[in-house]
């Protein structure tokens, strides 16, 4: 083999093995967990398909899409994306470090939660968390409940830190504090996305109302 057709097909394996590795990342989830529902989704798309494709002018299977944040009451009472719904999991309040005030919510809970809300099973959903951990997991559960049309919001509400090449930590919002969550790519991060503290009766999570007001 001559030196020509060697780089050609050297430059061919290595084009093949970046494209394995895009499609690798492009189908799972930042946590590398285990993926049951459709599809992942930018927080930048998601906030389109919620609030801006009414007509859907944009041909999407997801347009008009139910969000449903399932971060704890009080991370959902302090900032949630406008029209989110609160369906928590698995945390409903605080964590498990604290006991005196955790509460936990049930797989099972939480399905029938949704159920109740969005019987349609082909009902399009988003399911967001703080970073994108939280939501896969609830969007596994929904897929395996029969919903057809889940996608997890890859970066979640917070996000995680943006870092440059060399790994330090960059100052996105350029408030002169590197990594705070300002700089983190999540919906109400550097994406700089709508956020609403409005708690409207038909999107909070009614079986613990009274927490949100504590």
């Amino acid at each position: 083999m001559n030196k020509y057709k060697l780089k050609s097909l050297i430059k061919g394996c290595a084009l093949l093995a970046l494209t394995a590795s895009m499609n690798v990342y492009a189908e799972g989830n930042r946590y590398d967990l285990p993926r049951n529902y459709h599809s992942e989704i930018s927080a930048a798309k998601a906030y389109i398909l919620t609030n801006h494709d009414k007509g859907n002018v944009g041909k999407s299977d997801f347009a008009n899409a139910v969000l449903i944040d399932v971060r704890t009451v009080e991370e959902y009472g302090a900032g949630h994306p406008p029209k989110s719904y609160n369906i928590p999991f698995p945390h409903i309040h605080s964590r498990p470090n604290d006991p005196d005030i955790y509460i936990g919510q049930e797989p099972e809970q939480f399905v029938y939660d949704v159920i109740a809300a969005f019987p349609d099973k082909s009902t399009p959903i988003l399911t967001l968390c703080r970073t994108g951990y939280r939501s896969v997991l609830a969007g596994n559960l929904l897929a395996d409940a029969g919903y057809t049309n889940v996608r997890n919001i890859w970066q979640g509400f917070v996000g995680n830190t943006k870092v440059d090449t060399a790994g330090n930590t960059l100052d996105l919002n350029n408030d002169g504090v590197d990594g705070d969550d300002g700089d983190k790519d999540g919906w109400s991060g550097y994406q700089e996305l709508p956020v609403s503290t409005k708690l409207l009766p038909q999107l909070i999570y009614a079986p613990y109302e009274y927490l949100y007001y504590e």
